[in-house]
């Protein structure tokens, strides 16, 4: 039941940050703002102990990368890339500056081993080791409940002989 939440999570996750990402008009002047890409770099910011290294980097946030949406989800020591492909393993938050170690059910490794170049605001920089760098922003995910809704009676003139499951 837990497994199935955190998939159902995922997906929640991955559908809002497309979304996001990629639809709806904002209703501005015409006029487009840059989006964050992985030819975007950025300097560290701030001192060291900042909020890079204090876990600032909790939440879900998206970037385009190749032309294609991503979404990295961090929550504590877990972290999970989805995208392209699905990248699942741990952020070291007590680390300064932070870093990713992931592993990609396909096998690529460009995106497994990165470390946080920077927090500001609403924006998270991230460096990968094999030289490529993402700039995400953040997403807001609305709660999604894992509560069961009772289902009430069960309706009248049930054959006698049927047997519900006892587990």
């Amino acid at each position: 039941m837990r497994t199935s939440a955190r998939y159902a999570g995922a997906a929640a996750v991955l559908a809002a940050a497309l979304l996001v990402s990629g639809c709806g008009s904002d209703g501005g002047s015409g006029e487009t703002e840059p989006k964050p890409s992985s030819e975007q770099t950025a300097e560290p910011t701030g001192s060291p102990g900042g909020e890079a290294a204090t876990g600032g980097v909790n939440g879900t946030w998206s970037a385009e990368g190749g032309g294609k949406a991503m979404v990295l989800s961090v929550s504590g020591d877990q972290a999970a890339l989805l995208g392209e492909t699905t990248c699942t393993g741990t952020a070291d938050t007590d680390a300064d500056p932070v870093t990713f170690a992931l592993k990609c059910t396909d096998g690529s490794t460009d995106r497994t081993k990165g470390t946080v170049k920077s927090v500001k605001g609403e924006r998270l920089t991230v460096a990968w080791e094999s030289g490529t760098t993402d700039t995400f922003t953040k997403v807001e995910v609305p709660e999604v409940s894992t509560e069961i809704p009772e289902i009430g009676d069960l309706p009248s003139g049930l054959p006698s002989d049927l047997k519900l499951p006892t587990e």
